[in-house]
């Protein structure tokens, strides 16, 4: 057995400075060497992964992930529980069969929980819609701000002040 090869020559594929002057593109050999400083990376690299599992958190992914996870394993050992007891004596697969049906039921409220979870941010999310909503059509009331629609279907918004000299300059021309 050969030692290293490596993927170029594992896929018989061509070398890079062939593909691209094939594609009429200069390569220039001369270029400076890139400084690499392996700690701001690796800072860089823990940086990512922090800002990825505070947005997963904020998502709610992570909780979903991991109920998943958690689902598919607890499954997983119940499934191998059942075929155990199906192989054993009886008297000794009655303990099996109920530390199964324990664990059935664990997955199952691993999934309720992930689908209570769900709905919850869906509840917040519709919520805090209703409460924007209900905060434009209070400030029209009142008549602090006013929405009206261009011809190009732009909406203007406008204080009370302003819709009044609109007005006022309307009537003066009719």
């Amino acid at each position: 057995m050969k030692g290293y090869q490596g993927i170029t020559d594992m896929l018989n594929l061509p070398s890079l400075e062939d593909v691209l002057k094939d594609k009429g593109v200069h390569v220039d050999k001369a270029q400076a060497p890139v400084d690499v400083d392996e700690p701001q990376i690796a800072n860089t690299i823990e940086k990512l992964n922090t800002l990825t599992s505070r947005m997963a958190m904020a998502e709610g992914t992570d909780h979903s992930d991991s109920m998943d996870e958690l689902y598919k394993e607890i499954l997983g050992h119940a499934r191998e529980l059942m075929a155990y007891g199906f192989n054993i004596d009886q008297p000794r697969a009655r303990g099996i069969f109920e530390v199964a049906a324990s664990m059935y039921g664990h997955a199952m409220a691993a999934a309720n929980t992930k689908r209570e979870a769900q709905l919850k941010t869906m509840k917040l999310s519709l919520e805090r819609k209703r409460v924007d909503l209900e905060e434009r059509r209070t400030n029209h009331v009142i008549g602090q701000q006013a929405a009206t629609v261009d011809s190009n279907n732009t909406i203007i918004v406008e204080d009370r002040n302003e819709l009044i000299k609109r007005l006022r300059e309307q009537i003066k021309t009719n």
